[in-house]
């Protein structure tokens, strides 16, 4: 039997009470259980205005007690931007929530249509297990670039760099996993990463500082194979992205400002940012960065070379 622990019993009480309304999770129940009447479940009168948050908490609870939570978790998925009552629905956070879910050891499996004991690690995932092919979401992008890596090449030697490399990775690998983010593409000395669901624009700011912060870690660590000191430099945008499971071939301005914001607007070893991730910091977190221009219609932050001083 599927159950959910309290904490994502609440997720997904909020998460449905902040899309609909009263009457369309009524609607949506009765898609299950045809009779059901959120009134009477919740016992009050049927003059009584049900806020959409007791709607759907009545619901959810009822969905339980009947054993039907795997059931309704597939109608949600599955009538999400349908219409319900003559209005589409679009369910905010539902994404969020299965992602959450696979922490709990469950995944809702789109070909099988249910949800199942998850079987593989979606750390890794582009798609966190949850985005949609076709469907837009608010996503921070950094676009990060190893500085010089060609010269690094013609010195070292391609079999001595792919060991650099294979060092960077791991170090990447270990602080991206910590901030959910992805990579979405990666060539060898560089790569699109992505960051989505909540406070995705702090966690993608963390993420970049402490990247500058431990590369001296990196560059004098026993295994780096090479001698040089490697920089990094990373330009971050945020904004509306249409999601495509092959994500090295998604077409995007968040994607092309965020490259063109590394490439032609940073320097080795700084980050920047466009005030789409600079307004929603904290104000300790805006305070690393400092305002440094316009870049092609953006403002641009960047933030200090000696993060080690931070």
């Amino acid at each position: 039997m599927l159950n959910l622990d309290p904490a994502m019993k609440n997720l997904l009480i909020e998460t449905i009470g902040g899309s609909l309304v009263a009457d369309q999770v009524e609607a949506l129940g009765q898609m299950l259980i045809p009779d059901l009447n959120i009134h009477d479940l919740s016992g009050k009168r049927r003059n009584f205005t049900l806020s959409p948050r007791m709607a759907a908490q009545v619901l959810t609870e009822h969905m339980i007690e009947r054993k039907q939570l795997g059931d309704f978790i597939k109608l949600l998925v599955e009538m999400d931007e349908a219409v319900i009552l003559g209005k589409e629905i679009r369910i905010e956070g539902l994404e969020y929530f299965l992602q959450q879910l696979t922490e709990t050891g469950l995944v809702y499996d789109a070909k099988k249509r249910k949800v199942v004991p998850l079987k593989e690690d979606l750390s890794t995932r582009p798609d966190w297990g949850s985005l949609k092919n076709g469907r837009s979401y608010d996503v921070t992008v950094a676009s990060m670039d190893i500085v010089g890596s060609s010269d690094l090449v013609k010195k070292y030697g391609r079999k001595t760099m792919e060991k650099f490399y294979s060092f960077f990775w791991s170090a990447l690998g270990e602080r991206l996993s910590f901030y959910n983010g992805r990579i979405w593409s990666w060539a060898g000395d560089g790569g699109i990463l992505a960051f989505t669901f909540k406070q995705h624009r702090i966690r993608a700011a963390r993420f970049a500082l402490e990247m500058q912060r431990v590369m001296p870690l990196v560059n004098s660590h026993s295994r780096n194979p090479i001698d040089d000191e490697v920089a990094i430099r990373i330009g971050m945008h945020s904004g509306k992205v249409s999601f495509m499971s092959d994500t090295g071939k998604m077409i995007s301005d968040v994607i092309n400002v965020a490259a063109h914001l590394e490439k032609k607007g940073t320097e080795p070893g700084f980050v920047s940012i466009t005030e789409s991730i600079w307004k929603p910091l904290p104000q300790k977190l805006q305070e690393l960065f400092d305002p440094v221009g316009d870049f092609e219609g953006q403002l641009k932050f960047s933030s200090p070379q000696r993060l080690d001083l931070i």
